[in-house]
C-alpha cells in the first residue's frame, strides 16, 4: 500500500527551498540567472510554487550544474507528485552535494513511489542514517519499513522500527508499525517452522501460542502438553501451560498450575516469573511462609520486580509484618507507578498508621489504574469478539 505523503514532509520543502536559494553553489555563469533566482525566491514568499517552476527549469537549461536551481526544481516537482521529473533533479544535486539528507530522502520516495524499489532502498537507508530532524526521519523510516516489509525483509525492517520507537515511543502511527512488523515476522516464522519441522516440539509451542493469544485456551492447553510429550525439558513449555491452567475458570485446571510452575522451575532455575507464579499458588492455598520463599527467590533475580514486591508484601501482610511490608510496596510502585494492587495495600496500611491523607491519596491512584486497566481489558474483549473464530 501506498502511503501518502504527510503534512510534515511537505514542510521540508520550504526547509529545503530556503537554505538552498539563500546560498548560491557557485557564481551565476549566464546573464540574468541572479534575476530569475530572484523571482524565484518571490514566487515560493508568495507560495506559488506552480509558477516558480518554469522559473527554474529555465535556471537549469541556462547552467545545468547551477545546484540551488536542481535542488529546488526537484523538490518543487516532488511535492508536485511529478516524481519521474523530481528524480533526475534530485539526483543531479545530489552528484554535486550527496550529502543533502533531505532532499535523498525525498528522492528515495520519488524513486519508490515509481517502482524503483532498489534504488529508493539505497537512499532512503543512506538518507535515514544521517537525518536528525524527527519528524522527517519518521516519514523516511515509514518509508523504508514499508519497503522492506512489502519484500518480506522484516528482519532488515525491525531495527528502523525500534530506532523509531526510541525516538517517538507514543506515537500510535509507530506503535501501530512496530505491531504490524511483529505480527508479520511471527506469521513468517509460524510458516517456516512448518516447513522446517511441523511435529517438532517447538511447532506445538508455536501453535499453542497462536492458540493462546486468540483466547482458545482448551486448544492451547492441549498443543502445550503435546510439546511437552515431544520435549518435556523445552524452555518456556512448562511455564506457558501453567500460565494458561491458573487463569482458568475451572478448579481443577487451577489445581494443576502449581505442579507444572515446579516442572518450570526444574527445567531453568532461573526462571523468575515462575517462581513468582509458585509463589502466587501456594499463597492462595494459604501457605504465606512458602510463599514468602517463592516470592523472595523471584526477587533475588529480577530485583525491580513491582509484581514481586507487592506478593511479597501481601504475604508478609498476612504474617502481620506490615512494616517489611509497606517498605515492599512503596518501592514497588516506584518500579511500575501503575501497579494499582500495591496502591491498594498501601492505602490500607496507612489508614492502620493513621495516615489518613496519605491513604486517601493511594486509593485514588488505584481508584484511577484500575479504571484504566478495565477499560484496556474491554477493549481488548470487544477486538477479540469482533473478531470471532478464526
Amino acid at each position: 500500500m501506498q502511503m501518502p505523503v504527510s503534512k510534515s514532509l511537505c514542510a521540508l520543502a520550504l526547509f529545503v527551498l530556503g537554505p538552498m536559494a539563500m546560498a548560491q553553489s557557485q557564481p551565476a555563469t549566464q546573464p540574468g540567472i541572479a534575476a530569475l533566482e530572484q523571482q524565484a525566491q518571490e514566487y515560493l514568499h508568495e507560495q506559488k510554487p506552480q509558477l516558480a517552476i518554469p522559473v527554474y527549469r529555465q535556471i537549469v537549461n541556462l547552467d545545468p550544474a547551477n545546484l540551488n536551481a536542481r535542488a529546488n526544481l526537484g523538490v518543487l516537482l516532488f511535492f508536485q507528485n511529478d516524481y519521474a521529473d523530481a528524480i533526475p533533479q534530485m539526483r543531479a544535486a545530489l552528484e554535486v552535494k550527496p550529502d543533502l539528507w533531505r532532499i535523498r530522502s525525498l528522492l528515495g520516495i520519488a524513486e519508490k513511489r515509481t517502482g524503483d524499489a532498489s534504488a529508493a532502498q539505497t537512499d532512503l537507508s543512506q538518507a535515514f542514517s544521517k537525518l536528525d530532524d524527527i519528524k522527517i526521519k519518521k516519514e523516511t523510516g515509514l518509508e523504508l519499513v514499508e519497503l522492506d516489509s512489502a519484500s518480506g525483509r522484516f528482519a532488515d525492517a525491525l531495527p528502523v522500527v525500534q530506532e523509531l520507537e526510541d525516538l517517538v515511543p507514543t506515537d500510535p502511527q509507530i506503535i501501530f508499525v512496530a505491531y504490524e512488523i511483529s505480527s508479520q515476522m511471527m506469521d513468517q516464522s509460524v510458516l517456516n517452522m512448518g516447513l522446517a519441522a511441523p511435529d517438532s516440539a517447538e511447532m506445538h509451542m508455536m501453535m499453542a501460542g497462536t492458540l493462546a493469544r486468540q483466547g482458545e485456551r482448551t486448544a492451547a492447553i492441549a498443543q502445550y502438553r503435546q510439546a511437552i510429550r515431544l520435549n518435556p525439558k523445552l524452555p518456556g513449555a512448562h511455564y506457558e501451560l501453567a500460565e494458561q491452567l491458573r487463569t482458568s475458570t475451572d478448579p481443577a485446571l487451577i489445581a494443576q498450575a502449581e505442579s507444572e510452575f515446579k516442572a518450570a522451575i526444574e527445567v531453568n532455575q532461573y526462571d523468575e516469573k515462575a517462581w513468582l507464579r509458585l509463589g502466587e499458588a501456594v499463597a492462595a492455598r494459604g501457605d504465606y511462609k512458602q510463599a514468602q520463599d517463592d516470592y523472595t527467590k523471584a526477587l533475588a533475580l529480577q530485583p525491580e520486580d513491582s509484581d514481586a514486591k507487592t506478593d511479597l508484601a501481601v504475604a508478609l501482610i498476612s504474617m502481620n509484618e506490615t512494616g517489611k511490608a509497606a517498605a515492599l510496596l512503596e518501592s514497588a510502585v516506584k518500579d511500575d507507578p501503575t501497579n494499582s494492587i500495591a496502591y491498594y495495600h498501601l492505602s490500607l496500611l496507612y489508614r492502620r498508621e493513621g495516615r489518613i491523607e496519605d491513604a486517601r491519596k493511594q486509593m485514588d491512584l488505584f481508584l484511577h489504574y484500575k479504571d484504566l486497566k478495565d477499560k484496556l481489558s474491554k477493549v481488548f474483549l470487544n477486538m477479540r469478539t469482533a473478531a470471532g473464530p478464526n
